[in-house]
C-alpha cells in the first residue's frame, strides 16, 4: 500500500509541476501583462521547488547524493 501512496504523491506532484509550467507557457502567449507573467513563473518555481522536495523525501538522500552520478548516467557520460 505504501508504494501506491507514493507513486499517487509523486504523480501529484510531477502533475503540479507540468501544469504550472504549462500555466507560465498558456499566460505568455495569451497576454502581455508582464504582472500576470511573473505571477506565472512564480507558482511554477514553487511548484518546481516543491517537486524536488518530494522526490527527496520519498526518494531518499542518496538520490540527491549521487546526482552527479545519476546526471551524467542520465545524459549518456561517463562517471567519474
Amino acid at each position: 500500500m505504501s508504494g501506491l501512496i507514493r507513486r499517487l504523491i509523486i504523480g501529484g506532484g510531477i502533475v503540479m509541476f507540468v501544469l504550472a509550467w504549462l500555466g507560465v507557457a498558456m499566460v505568455h502567449i495569451s497576454t502581455d501583462n508582464t504582472a500576470a507573467f511573473i505571477a506565472a513563473v512564480t507558482i511554477a518555481a514553487l511548484a518546481t521547488e516543491a517537486l524536488f522536495w518530494i522526490l527527496a523525501i520519498i526518494g531518499g538522500w542518496a538520490v540527491f547524493a549521487n546526482r552527479k552520478k545519476l546526471w551524467n548516467r542520465f545524459f549518456g557520460q561517463l562517471s567519474r
